[in-house]
């Protein structure tokens, strides 16, 4: 009888261990357990879709993340975020471009009086990879949304934003937007290597594989 008690008493106690085990929830920085899950190597936070999405094709989508009470407002940081992270890709791709085929980033001019004017204004002004990633990422929407409504009632939000084109076609446009802000001969020299130039553009969009 008393071998029983003790094997119903141990027995008691495993169940009460192993509902406390399951009862721990690994909760994320915005206060909510959903989309974690524990594994042997640490707690893993799974991705949402807006950043899956924005996985799948770095070379032309970006995501962002935004929160507060409310839901439009949330949804504006999130898509200000995202915009930004696509205006920095385009902005690194330029900077390197022009320094790759040796263009000058200051607006040319036909005598050096004005040159002179003209490159003062310019260090005043957006620099040329700024004027051209604003241009391009104008061209860009948002594909994905993710809303979650937070323990404090805010809405945490995600959104994955595309540019309206593949690869190539972001190239092109970057190709374009540079060619309208330098100098006659600069833009003769990336006409006269069109082609190359583009695709060069092309492979360093798909080397920063970001977000």
């Amino acid at each position: 009888m008393k071998n029983l008690l003790n094997l119903a008493i141990i027995a008691t106690a495993a169940v009460l261990l192993c509902a406390c085990g399951s009862s721990k929830q690994v909760t994320t920085p915005s206060g909510s357990s959903n989309g974690t899950e524990q594994t042997a190597w640490g707690t893993n936070i799974k991705l949402t879709e807006s950043q899956r999405l924005a996985q799948k094709s770095p070379s032309t989508r970006a995501w962002g993340e935004g929160t507060d009470f409310r839901l439009s407002t949330a949804t504006a940081y999130a898509e200000g975020q995202a915009r930004a992270a696509l205006a920095r890709a385009i902005k690194t791709v330029v900077a390197t471009a022009t320094k790759e085929y040796s263009i000058k980033t200051t607006l040319g001019s036909s005598s050096d009086t004005e040159g002179a004017t003209v490159t003062d204004q310019g260090s005043r002004a957006e620099t040329l990879d700024s004027q051209v990633a604003k241009e391009v990422v104008a061209n860009a929407v948002i594909i994905n949304t993710d809303q979650y409504m937070q323990p404090n009632r805010q809405y945490h939000v995600f959104v994955c934003l595309e540019y309206q084109g593949d690869a190539s076609a972001l190239a092109h446009n970057i190709s374009e937007e540079v060619k309208q802000r330098v100098s006659d001969e600069d833009r003769l020299k990336i006409e006269y290597n069109q082609q190359k130039f583009e695709d060069w553009i092309e492979q360093q969009l798909e080397n920063q594989r970001l977000n």
